[in-house]
């Protein structure tokens, strides 16, 4: 179902990428703060479907061209490599690694966990999910 309005095609430009990086935002806050994979999933999955109404599906396999079956295998193999690989060095199942590193451009250094590779991994599960169902309930209506 496309929505013929010029005005949500063109805020679309805008509304998308920020939508899009606020998603990857709330991803990488969400294993010390509110947010997290779902959360970030939900809010890219709903930036896709916006996409999707306003230009059309043609537009969004453009935008997205790799079917959402494979974005919930990919998420589930990041989402359970993550949380087994632990028990190859001896350590309990789901056990984060922790770090920091310094880049270059800032002054503060960038602290990282591997529950962010978890978080990846069920944000894309989620949004595999949600553009599927979304893709399929269209489908079927037209």
């Amino acid at each position: 179902m496309t929505i013929s309005s010029p005005v949500l095609r063109n805020s679309m430009r805008l509304i998308l990428p920020l939508t899009l990086l606020y998603a990857l935002y709330a991803m990488l806050k969400g294993h010390n703060e509110p947010g997290g994979g779902f959360i970030g999933g939900m809010i890219f999955a709903t930036a896709i479907c916006t996409y999707r109404m306003s230009h059309g599906f043609a537009a969004q396999l453009r935008l997205m061209p790799i079917h959402p079956r494979y974005l919930i295998f990919l998420g589930l193999g990041m989402a359970l490599g993550t949380s087994a690989i632990p028990l190859l060095f001896g350590y309990p199942f789901l056990r984060s690694a922790v770090g920091e590193f310094h880049l270059p451009f800032s002054a503060h250094p960038f602290h990282y966990a591997s529950a962010m590779a978890f978080d990846l991994g069920v944000m894309l599960v989620v949004v595999g999910v949600a553009v599927g169902m979304i893709t399929q309930l269209s489908e079927e209506l037209e």
